[in-house]
């Protein structure tokens, strides 16, 4: 084991716990897990983080804001394709986020730690929809007839609302009608 100061070890854990979320959902972060992929002493998991849960919660908003800055659209998209792109992309790279988003979502009822996240996570999602929706104002893309932030939160809770509903794999809410929804929501609330 080579010598790292306590920020470069801590890092390294941290980035040992995100590659295992990713990879196997939150049932294998555990410190022995976590430490194994580190390769470092369980000990070790415990000298630089308080508690498993708090790395858990660490390593879930770390993940998602990775999420957030993935590239999923051109840089020259309108500001409705990029809109559309955080609030419901198909891009395949985001299963691993998105599973592991699911989890948090049913982990929060029982874990504060992880509750404690996922809401920081779905704030940081409604305040990247916001300001993506005052650009598309500003640029003269979006008519608003209510706040940003209102029809920020409305889209997310449809789309929150469908993924319970594609998750259960009812044939109505496919990808297709995943997609219609929200744009038939944008057409709405962003004439």
């Amino acid at each position: 084991m080579s010598y790292l100061n306590r920020e470069d070890r801590r890092e390294s854990i941290m980035q040992a716990a995100i590659r295992v979320a990713l990879e196997e959902g939150f049932t294998a972060m555990t410190v022995r897990n976590i430490a194994s992929r580190a390769g470092i002493a369980a000990g070790q998991v415990h000298h630089h983080f308080t508690s498993s849960g708090e790395l858990k919660s660490q390593a879930f908003v770390r993940v998602i804001r990775e999420m957030m800055e993935l590239p999923l659209v051109e840089e020259n998209a309108s500001w409705r394709e990029r809109l559309f792109a955080l609030l419901g992309s198909e891009d395949r790279r985001l299963e691993p986020y998105i599973r592991l988003w699911r989890q948090a979502q049913l982990l929060a009822d029982s874990d504060p730690e992880i509750k404690g996240a996922y809401l920081l996570t779905m704030s940081m999602w409604h305040e990247e929809a916001v300001r993506l929706i005052v650009a598309g104002e500003k640029a003269g893309e979006f008519t608003l007839h209510d706040s940003a932030k209102d029809i920020a939160w409305r889209l997310i809770s449809l789309v929150c609302g469908l993924d319970g509903i594609y998750v259960l794999g009812m044939p109505e809410v496919d990808d297709a009608a995943f997609n219609r929804h929200l744009h038939r929501a944008l057409d709405l609330e962003l004439v």
